[in-house]
């Protein structure tokens, strides 16, 4: 009898093995048929599942920003801002592995494409909005753009842990602390 398979779940697999694989070896640095032989797949079956190897990244990207999201999204709402603020800086130090790979996954893809291919691709677009609205809901912003510098504040601080000494936890405490006094003196929390 076949194996049934769910195509679904065998595809969150498959990406949550190259999620890895990318922050080891670099996008630029693997071709599809390396990626499927270590994900112990053969090239047909990769392809079967992601058209090329941009489509494979896009799809990661895309997975990646969901988890992301549902990381922020378990930040109690019912605390006061300060205290979001702070639970969202510890979720981070938390997961400092996964974010500094994270950041090190895109730096390496985005020095292999152009920025024009990046910024006109509506994937990573959306992923852009995905982020900016999960921190404009955390921290009750109306401000889009606020929320994006936010976003961007913590991919520098885990792109500064690629070739710093930098302490990653003492420069989101920082970050945490610059964003409450901000909020305090600007936002009136």
């Amino acid at each position: 009898m076949p194996k049934i398979v769910d195509a679904a779940q065998y595809r969150q697999e498959l990406l949550s093995k190259c999620f890895d694989l990318f922050a080891e070896r670099g996008y630029a640095n693997v071709t599809t048929r390396q990626i499927a032989q270590e994900l112990g797949v053969s090239t047909g079956t990769l392809y079967h599942y992601f058209a090329n190897k941009q489509v494979l990244f896009e799809q990661l990207a895309e997975q990646v920003s969901l988890q992301d999201v549902a990381m922020i999204s378990q930040v109690d709402k019912n605390q006061d801002i300060p205290q979001r603020i702070i639970a969202l800086g510890q979720l981070l130090i938390e997961n400092q592995e996964y974010v500094i790979k994270q950041a090190a996954i895109w730096i390496d893809f985005l020095q292999h494409c152009s920025t024009k291919k990046v910024s006109e691709n509506l994937v990573f677009e959306q992923i852009d909005l995905r982020y900016e609205q999960a921190i404009s809901e955390l921290l009750d912003l109306k401000d889009p753009q606020l929320a994006s510098l936010i976003w961007t504040l913590i991919d520098g601080i885990s792109i500064n842990q690629l070739d710093s000494k930098d302490s990653f936890t003492t420069q989101i405490n920082l970050l945490t602390q610059m964003l409450i006094a901000y909020f305090e003196k600007h936002i009136l929390i």
